[in-house]
């Protein structure tokens, strides 16, 4: 049954996973060829949702509800906790990292050409508030982040609309099988909807065998956004295809619609940024009691540093992030999946199957991904 609670479920689980990633995937694709991208989102998006039904079943059946480290230590004891500190520790500091880059590069696109400067001063300039916001543990109400992500999804379908039309289906043709793995990173970067999941079932009080479907809803969703947002903008930009996708399709559509999606990309951007920090600056305020200013200093200044030391690669640093802390996090939900079908609290509201043969299969995937990326990471 359809109804207002499933709806904002399938909701938080799109907007959790469409935000900045889905800007790398244009350009990544350019390099794989858009055939090759499409194969590999399909097979990364089998993956993610798999994922996604196994880490919804590990929420269902524990207890004291929390997120992956406590769900780590609960099942795999302190050593896990200690491994997936340091994998979420990983994961929102390059998320944040991706933030400032990209929150520069958005920001100079629309408003250089009237107050000058360029990318690196308007990255500053967002860190500055957003670390401000942080310092006061701004909490934006949960309706203006949810509206922010409307309205940027809103603009990339009138991107999508109006670009179908311009696309030259020989800028999709072109593939080189050397890039394969290339997109890997982007695309698992750009599906994650893993934090969304343990909040499902505060939203779906009654009938919660439903979770299964919005997991799987959720997870279809982006995927076709993302394909249709791809054909777009490498349909008509082709080989000049920007890493922030916007900049050539200017060229092309025009700029009123694409500076309303780079507008709205900023609002989204900078809600995105400011929770990822506020929830970061919490855990090390409470989870591993600093003072309150430490927990600042550590959640903002160690992102902008390594921004400031010169990695500034919006590509890479989403292909870092979606490959390595996301390769982690998948093997470790596996992992935990199956230790929690035997020491689970409760009974959970469904329940899956998955052969021990598919996710190794599914291991070998995400190893895979942090072996190609490791090897990329040195070769820069």
């Amino acid at each position: 049954m359809i109804d207002k609670n499933y709806i904002l479920a399938v909701s938080s689980m799109v907007g959790t996973s469409v935000g900045v990633g889905i800007f790398s995937l244009p350009y990544v694709a350019s390099k794989s060829g858009f055939f090759f991208f499409i194969i590999l989102i399909i097979l990364l998006g089998i993956v993610t949702t798999t994922l996604s039904l196994m880490y919804g079943e590990i929420t269902l059946r524990t207890k004291n509800k929390g997120r992956l480290v406590g769900f780590c230590e609960k099942y795999l004891g302190k050593n896990g906790k200690k491994i997936a500190t340091v994998v979420t520790l990983f994961t929102l500091y390059s998320s944040m990292l991706a933030y400032i880059i990209i929150g520069g590069i958005f920001g100079s696109a629309v408003f250089s050409s009237s107050f000058g400067g360029n990318e690196f001063s308007y990255s500053i300039i967002m860190f500055l508030f957003i670390s401000v916001g942080i310092y006061i543990s701004l909490k934006l109400i949960s309706v203006i982040e949810f509206l922010m992500v409307i309205f940027l999804f809103v603009a990339i379908l009138g991107i999508i609309i109006k670009g179908v039309p311009m696309v030259e289906v020989g800028n999709l043709i072109s593939n080189d099988s050397s890039q394969f793995f290339f997109p890997f990173g982007a695309i698992l970067f750009s599906l994650g909807a893993l934090s969304a999941i343990p909040e499902l079932e505060h939203i779906i009080k009654k009938g919660q065998k439903r979770i299964k479907d919005v997991i799987v809803i959720g997870n279809i969703i982006p995927i076709v956004v993302y394909i249709l947002f791809v054909f777009v903008i490498l349909g008509i930009t082709g080989a000049g295809t920007s890493e922030e996708a916007f900049h050539g399709l200017s060229l092309s559509v025009g700029d009123g619609i694409v500076t309303l999606g780079l507008i709205f990309g900023i609002f989204a951007i900078s809600t995105s940024f400011l929770m990822l920090g506020v929830n970061l600056k919490e855990i090390f305020w409470y989870d591993y009691h600093l003072s309150e200013k430490t927990a600042w200093a550590l959640t903002c200044f160690v992102p902008f540093a390594v921004f400031v030391l010169g990695m500034r690669d919006f590509i890479t640093v989403v292909n870092i992030a979606g490959s390595i802390a996301g390769g982690f996090a998948g093997i470790l939900i596996i992992i935990i999946f199956y230790r929690a079908k035997k020491m689970g609290d409760i009974k959970p509201a469904y329940s899956i199957k998955v052969p021990i043969i598919i996710s190794i299969i599914m291991v070998i995937i995400y190893s895979a991904g942090i072996i190609y990326q490791l090897i990329e990471s040195i070769k820069i």
